[in-house]
């Protein structure tokens, strides 16, 4: 094994120790465990046991009634060790992940997965936002296409990003959509096209119909 994995794994399996810091001083491990293993929970799960160490710091220099002590205590006390008890059991799967190529890309599938869907969703629910930030258009230097071609809008070129589309269909689409005023869904677009019904369905998931810009 080479120094740099030595060095590597060494990081995986000692952040945990971090949280060991006297005083909840160390809340903060699930945050960097979270923040390297793209985890959103673990980094709430950090803020908030964080933000109970904080209240204990506050309550106990803030306030002054008799038990004051006590609630600054106990508060300190549920940060500090529900930040041991997070770090410890996050860090089996923390390790797992960053030493699993395979899960990594599980997951950032899974995050693109449900990112596309979300935009077409918006697409549907909300297409004004939906042509502002982007999606759909790859050929947009400032868009947010989530993995969706807008096929009302879109260049050529982003068109041919398609499944099954070449330059000659790309054409014809952008011919045929200038034409019709743009399509309104994908069964639409099959339908005045003519198109084959295995194309019409490959293209289901990866495109939007947004209306086309510049017309009412």
């Amino acid at each position: 094994m080479s120094v740099q994995r030595q060095t590597t794994d060494g990081k995986r399996t000692l952040w945990p120790l971090i949280s060991l810091i006297p005083l909840g001083f160390g809340a903060w491990a699930p945050i960097y465990a979270g923040a390297k293993a793209k985890r959103a929970l673990w980094v709430v799960l950090g803020i908030v046991w964080c933000l109970i160490v904080i209240a204990g710091f506050v309550a106990n220099g803030t306030s002054h009634h008799p038990g004051s002590d006590d609630l600054a205590g106990g508060l300190l006390i549920i940060g500090w060790v529900g930040a041991i008890a997070t770090s410890f059991s996050i860090a089996p799967a923390y390790r797992r992940q960053l030493d699993s190529p395979l899960q990594a890309a599980i997951e950032a599938g899974d995050l693109r997965l449900s990112d596309r869907e979300q935009a077409r969703r918006l697409a549907r629910t909300n297409p004004r936002l939906a042509e502002e930030i982007g999606i759909g258009r790859p050929d947009r230097a400032d868009s947010t296409d989530a993995g969706l071609v807008d096929v009302n809008n879109a260049s050529v070129t982003a068109l041919l990003k398609l499944p099954g589309v070449d330059g000659d269909l790309a054409t014809r689409i952008i011919e045929t959509r200038e034409h019709v005023h743009g399509f309104s869904s994908v069964e639409d677009m099959g339908l005045v096209m003519d198109l084959d019904g295995d194309l019409v369905e490959g293209l289901r998931d990866v495109t939007v119909f947004l209306p086309r810009q510049g017309r009412a």
